[in-house]
């Protein structure tokens, strides 16, 4: 007994399997996570090492390159890049995509651990940290109002970062533009050398006065007392006291010599909200959580409990919240979703005029489409923009199966057999075997997803899972509830009814098409070889799209947000880099579509304070005339007029945490001075090509203001001095050093940092260390610039290394395709001297992979296609004929993205792949028809002329759903159109072109093929009837 026999005969099971599928979506659907792109672990592993107050070349060669040239061979490194910057190394290594980052991390940790001891003695242990590149804010809140910047960052750290931390979901809290209370001990060098006060002498006073020891327990006989040895001081007036040394048998005191505030960390780090300071709270998400969810709950708990509770005078505003987009992408594709139901209701209705025909089509979509929202919930998956897109496709996909059996049935009940449940039994079954061989024509394409690697590869799986078990269900619908639906519900015309205008009309056309392609069937099965030189013409002329369509990784779209990084010139103090922000400030504030901006200067563990990050904000799509795309060139040229300082307006990147510019690339060498002057020169060449954007940025930051220390050892020795003790005085009185620790008595928990700083303003130029005195070992005093000189020179500020080599970085955006931007940057590669060269990075990077694992996945369905076909037609041949197809929707794939002006980017390639899978249905119905109707005893050109005309209907109509189905998708409206559209475009026009050059091609080739082997049957029948 058949599936379909089944059903019909136990309609009730039939009912219930279904129901069963849709129970299971419903529930799904309310418990799955959101998001805008599939969850992709990047492999990532940091390594920190700090070494205070080294330079960058001494933290390059002492720290980097031993721990660099140690890690390197962990199995599995894609690329190391390092950055050497004051005081600080910091080491990113990438893994490949497969690499299990638990394992990775084990590693590298194994492998820094070997060379602690080679290490210097002074740096801190290595951190070694898995890279969360997820884990960025979903959210940016911003605290502002009528306080001190103290107060605010009080507020926001011991209120506000706790509450929002307890809020399921939130994995993290950040703070930009923190700044930390900090008791600042400024000292005035007149003074000291006034009373004779050293630097060594502050540094032993607060190791000798100001100290907390452990003081254990005084036991009586039936008692015992805790000794609380705490000889801080707990109030800045107790601190100014503090005796410091003796001068004439009288105390110096600290606020003798020093001002003792109540203040906060040295000025590095800034943040502002539509031009008021503020400090920003960045609210980071658990790892494939829903997104919208999270925010909602952010929301909420702002709405109900933390704004109502804000002291007075101070505002929490939301700077930037990414589940608006994702929103608007969700509900877009969701609206997409029921205009192409719609849409595909009416071509069934169109084709069979029968509303009790068209419900049962019809109800194949939300049975097919819960089963694959279940599916995506026990896969782990979330509902994002390609999940989303595989559903959309899926409505134009699960009717076919349905309109095959159903217009199978219909048939046999107009011409056959009059009888329902037996017409229903037989014209399931005469379909079941096309219908199995085009579902899994369908998933066969699917398999290749499973090897590949790369950032398309997971993007592609969620994709490909969500069609191949929705197209599975469908197959299941097809075979269960369609064939019971149209033995019991099903009815037909009767002669003589009276039919509408429209309906005569309608029906008038079809008997129309139909004379006219059976003429022009009979035509290409009278000149065969004509149509398959045609179809040779049409192939070869594919050259032309291929060559004339731009190629890119991903399209450009229009978020409504984008950031701008400004660069002052190396030296450049935070009060001057925060005028050129202001600058940028006022430029997008001259434009109304951008809402909101959030500057941000000193932000990451280099914390430059000549680089600043504007993050911008646009209003609503609805609300605005101008794309993101349309504003950002403008923008550019705007920024390239502010003086004094190099600024670049870039989208979000994908990965959260890198620069968003789509060409990135990294010039590499040994040697740091040739790499920085290669890297200027090629800096200008490239800024003089068209096409690459005009300002290209790059990192290079070799010459910052140095003054470089030079000690007279000779006289420091006879002075009666120590090296180490000339360094103290000069880093206590410049740099600044945490001498100790601090809380209030009573406090509120937190301990605090005690600076000692030489006052604002004191040391301005290298004349000014004069003021700097040294205490020898006889009490005498000497003057630091007796012993010791500057020189000002100009060093690196921030070292970087790719691949253990010194690099350079660059961004551009070009306007021409990614495709040929790269090209023209290979091109300047070849002119380098031998052991430089050009590395691709980031988007490019990506976009060279991702056509080498695209290729392999076009051969490998292709492969996989002919295996399904092979064995289901039982025959060699006949599944090539089958796949004449393919080439022809590749054509019309890609000669429709070069119409429209889209670009081959990762998802039109995912459309192309798409249709090879698509495409084989119309050819497996006329072919396997045929098959049928030769068993029944007729001839080939007889049996193609019977079945390929009766063919014809179901094959528009299964394309003509898809087609539709798409169809809003690829008008483009709505959110995250720009990644919908080259999709929906790809696939609708190799739909067309297929679908039409399929009904005429794949006759005539099936005519030539068949009768040759006829002819060498009979012939080899007649020579075998001789002997």
């Amino acid at each position: 007994m058949t599936l379909p026999e089944l059903s019909i005969k136990r309609h009730v099971l039939a009912w219930m399997l279904s129901a069963v599928l849709v129970l299971f979506g419903v529930i799904s659907f309310d418990r799955i996570g959101m998001d805008r792109y599939p969850y992709i672990e990047f492999p990532v592993v940091s390594i920190t090492t700090t070494l205070k107050g080294a330079n960058p070349d001494i933290v390059d060669a002492s720290v980097t390159n031993i721990i660099e040239s140690s890690v390197n061979s962990t199995p599995g490194i894609e690329h190391i890049q390092s950055t050497s910057s004051p005081g600080v190394s910091v080491i990113a290594i990438t893994f490949n995509l497969e690499k299990k980052i638990d394992v990775a991390f084990n590693e590298v940790q194994a492998k820094v651990n070997q060379v602690l001891r080679r290490l210097p003695k002074d740096a801190d242990p290595p951190v070694v940290a898995k890279v969360e590149t997820n884990a960025q804010p979903i959210m940016w809140l911003a605290l502002q109002g009528d306080r001190t910047q103290q107060q605010l960052n009080q507020y926001a750290i011991n209120v506000l970062k706790k509450r929002l931390e307890t809020i399921d979901g939130v994995g993290e809290v950040r703070l930009g533009g923190r700044r930390d209370r900090t008791i600042r001990v400024e000292l005035w060098p007149a003074r000291m050398a006034a009373f004779g006060v050293t630097a060594q002498d502050i540094n032993d006073a607060f190791a000798r006065e100001h100290v907390q020891m452990a003081g254990g327990f005084v036991v009586g006989e039936k008692t015992e007392s805790l000794v609380k040895l705490d000889l801080e001081f707990h109030s800045i007036d107790a601190l100014q006291q503090m005796v410091i040394g003796w001068k004439a048998g009288a105390p110096i005191r600290l606020q003798d010599v020093a001002e003792v505030i109540d203040g906060l960390t040295d000025n590095r780090q800034l943040a502002r909200f539509n031009g008021e300071t503020t400090v920003g709270l960045g609210i980071v998400k658990v790892t494939n959580t829903n997104t919208v969810a999270i925010v909602d709950k952010v929301k909420e708990k702002l709405e109900n409990e933390l704004r109502p509770q804000l002291p007075p005078g101070l505002q929490l505003h939301v700077v930037s919240n990414d589940a608006v987009y994702i929103l608007e992408i969700v509900n877009a594709l969701k609206e997409h979703l029921v205009e192409g139901t719609l849409l595909a209701a009416l071509v069934v209705w169109l084709f069979l005029q029968s509303v009790r025909a068209t419900i049962i089509v019809a109800l194949a979509i939300p049975v097919s489409l819960m089963g694959a929202i279940a599916v995506i919930y026990f896969f782990g998956y979330t509902l994002n923009s390609l999940t989303l897109l595989g559903l959309l496709l899926l409505i134009g996909v699960v009717v076919d199966d349905a309109i095959v059996v159903l217009e199978n049935i219909f048939r046999h009940r107009e011409e056959l057999d009059a009888d329902p449940v037996s017409a229903a039994v037989n014209g399931s079954n005469e379909v079941v075997f096309a219908v199995i061989a085009a579902t899994l024509a369908l998933v066969s394409i699917f398999a290749p997803v499973i090897f590949m690697s790369g950032i398309i590869g997971q993007f592609f799986r969620s994709f490909a899972v969500v069609v191949t078990f929705g197209v599975l269900v469908s197959l299941f619908v097809s075979l269960t509830l369609t064939p019971m639906l149209c033995s019991r519900f099903l009815t037909m015309r009767e002669h003589g009814q009276h039919h509408s205008r429209f309906q005569v009309a309608i029906e008038r056309g079809f008997l129309r098409l139909d004379a006219f392609y059976r003429r022009l069937l009979a035509r290409a099965l009278a000149h065969r070889w004509k149509v398959v030189l045609l179809t040779l013409l049409t192939v070869g002329s594919s050259a032309f799209f291929f060559a004339g369509v731009g190629k890119t990784f991903t399209p450009d779209q229009d978020e409504g947000r984008f950031l701008v990084y400004l660069r002052a010139p190396l030296g450049s103090s935070i009060d001057y880099t925060d005028s050129r922000l202001q600058m940028v400030e006022e430029v997008l504030r001259a434009h109304p579509e951008i809402v909101t901006e959030f500057a941000l200067i000193g932000l990451g563990s280099a914390g430059q304070v000549n680089q600043g990050t504007v993050v911008a904000r646009m209003a609503p799509r609805n609300e605005r005339h101008v794309s993101q795309q349309e504003i950002l060139p403008i923008l550019r040229k705007e920024l390239a007029d502010i003086p004094g300082a190099r600024i670049f307006a870039a989208p979000y990147p994908m990965v959260q945490g890198q620069r968003g510019e789509p060409l990135q690339f990294v010039l590499t060498g040994e040697n740091l001075a040739e790499v920085g002057r290669l890297g200027r020169e090629l800096q200008g060449k490239l800024a003089a090509e068209p096409g690459l954007g005009g300002r290209i940025d790059t990192d290079l930051q070799l010459d910052l203001p140095q003054l470089v220390f030079q000690p007279d050892r000779l006289r420091i020795a006879s002075s009666g001095l120590t090296t180490g003790d000339v360094a103290l005085a000069i880093n206590m009185l410049t740099g600044g050093i945490d001498i100790a620790k601090y809380n209030d008595e009573p406090g509120d928990g937190q301990r605090y940092d005690i600076r000692v700083k030489g006052r604002e303003g004191e040391f301005t130029q290298p004349a000014d260390l004069a003021k700097i005195y040294l205490r020898n070992k006889d009490g005498k005093l000497v003057r630091l610039d007796s012993v010791a000189s500057f020189q000002e020179t100009l060093g690196p500020a921030v070292i970087g290394r790719f691949d253990l080599q010194y690099s350079v970085t660059f961004f551009a955006t070009p306007t021409i395709p990614l495709g040929e931007a790269v090209q023209k940057v290979k091109a300047f590669a070849d002119d380098l001297p031998p052991g430089y060269q050009i590395k691709l990075i980031g988007n490019a990077e990506e976009f060279a992979k991702t056509t080498k694992y695209m290729t392999f996945a076009f051969v490998l369905a292709m492969v996989l296609l002919y295996m399904v076909l092979a064995s289901q037609f039982d025959s060699f041949l006949q599944p090539l004929i089958v796949m004449l197809a393919q080439p022809l929707a590749i054509i019309g794939g890609v000669a429709a993205l070069w119409a429209t002006g889209q670009t081959l980017n990762i998802y039109s390639m995912i459309g192309l792949v798409l249709l090879i899978g698509l495409v084989a249905k119309n050819s497996i119905l006329l072919v396997d028809l045929t098959n049928q109707r030769r068993e029944g005893g007729m001839g080939i050109d007889d049996a193609l002329s019977d079945a390929c005309p009766i063919r014809m209907r179901p094959v528009l109509m299964t394309s003509a759903t898809v087609i539709l189905a798409l169809a809003p998708a690829a008008l483009g409206f709505g959110a995250g159109a720009e990644t919908n559209q080259p999709l929906s475009i790809a696939v609708i026009g190799g739909m067309i072109s297929s679908t039409l050059l399929t009904l005429v091609v794949v006759p005539a080739v099936y005519s030539l093929v068949e009768n040759h082997l006829e002819r060498r049957r009979l012939r080899s029948t007649a020579i075998s009837g001789q002997y």
